[in-house]
């Protein structure tokens, strides 16, 4: 294993306590943001590595202890009053995961539960409704939920089909295939996102309902060109930083389209931005050079990071 994914997976480990994955303050010193969504993404990654440690297995539990009972959708960060569709689904990718490797039927149970929420939140011709009010009990479909990241028609919101093709893998009950096809449906019809992070979202969801030449299409328009000698992408077109997570997304795309070199280019800037934390983690906004960009704020995000070791591992497995 090289030093990259060792320092990457070193961190990952390290946010993860108290049953969720945090975020690392570099000018405060301090883990912040515990967040279920991104829990269940390294759930998945550490299952995929056959590392299943303690921390992992509490994780679960943990989470399967703040998904709610009645309607099976879990909340986000702090906001409990809420239930949120994206943040669901990338946790139920990560328990069918962890079902998948120990066979033990609260996992298989959980997913299932938070599955029946997605298809709840679900129109008939494929949008999702993004967020559930408890106290309310009742959908939003308010100004909150036309933002970028949330709302029913942003692309971002196709990569619920991960976790329908997740769902399909453990039960074999065709509804969840179906589901996968009717959510590629209405998301492919999504208008090209800007911003690299929900950008590479909506790639990812509809990479996994098998619509690779839609990807590719966008990646030769709209990505490849904006990919800068380093491996460098800024957020937008006119971003003076880079999302990290989304800049890394976009490589580990390229590269199971075919595109190798590129996909290096982008791991060699990924490298170039772990090498300024001594965490081991990557920066959530970094510039040009991969040093911090202190626009947004001054964290080290744990998913970033998790896309980076996958990346690393992908390109090992072709060297």
């Amino acid at each position: 294993m090289n030093l990259y994914i060792t320092r990457g997976e070193g961190f990952l480990k390290n946010c993860l306590f108290d049953g969720l994955a945090h975020s690392y303050n570099v000018t405060e010193r301090r883990y912040v943001k515990p967040y279920p969504e991104v829990t269940g993404y390294i759930i998945k990654y550490f299952c995929d590595q056959n590392q299943i440690t303690e921390s992992v297995i509490s994780a679960a539990d943990y989470l399967l202890g703040i998904q709610d009972p009645d309607y099976g959708g879990f909340p986000s960060f702090y906001q409990t009053e809420y239930l949120y569709a994206f943040d669901t689904a990338q946790i139920l990718t990560g328990l069918a995961a962890l079902y998948e490797k120990t066979r033990q039927e609260k996992y298989l149970n959980a997913a299932v539960q938070a599955g029946r929420f997605l298809v709840d939140m679900q129109a008939d011709e494929g949008g999702i409704v993004p967020i559930f009010d408890r106290q309310a009990k009742e959908k939003l479909l308010d100004a909150r939920t036309y933002r970028i990241w949330n709302g029913p028609l942003s692309g971002l919101m196709c990569k619920v089909t991960e976790a329908y093709a997740a769902l399909y893998r453990i039960t074999k009950d065709f509804q969840w295939s179906r589901l996968v096809q009717l959510t590629a449906d209405y998301y492919e019809k999504a208008a090209y996102i800007e911003c690299s992070h929900p950008l590479g979202y909506w790639l990812e969801g509809l990479i996994a309902a098998e619509r690779f030449h839609k990807v590719q299409t966008i990646m030769e328009e709209n990505v490849i060109p904006r990919v800068q000698e380093n491996g460098y992408i800024p957020y937008t077109h006119t971003s003076g930083y880079a999302y990290v997570s989304g800049t890394i997304q976009l490589g580990i795309l390229l590269c199971k389209l075919g595109y190798v070199d590129l996909a290096r280019q982008i791991r060699d800037y990924g490298r170039l931005v772990q090498a300024h934390s001594d965490s081991g983690g990557l920066f959530q906004y970094a510039r040009k050079d991969g040093s911090l960009d202190n626009t947004i704020h001054t964290e080290v995000n744990s998913w970033g990071t998790k896309y980076f070791c996958e990346l690393e591992r992908m390109l090992a497995e072709k060297a």
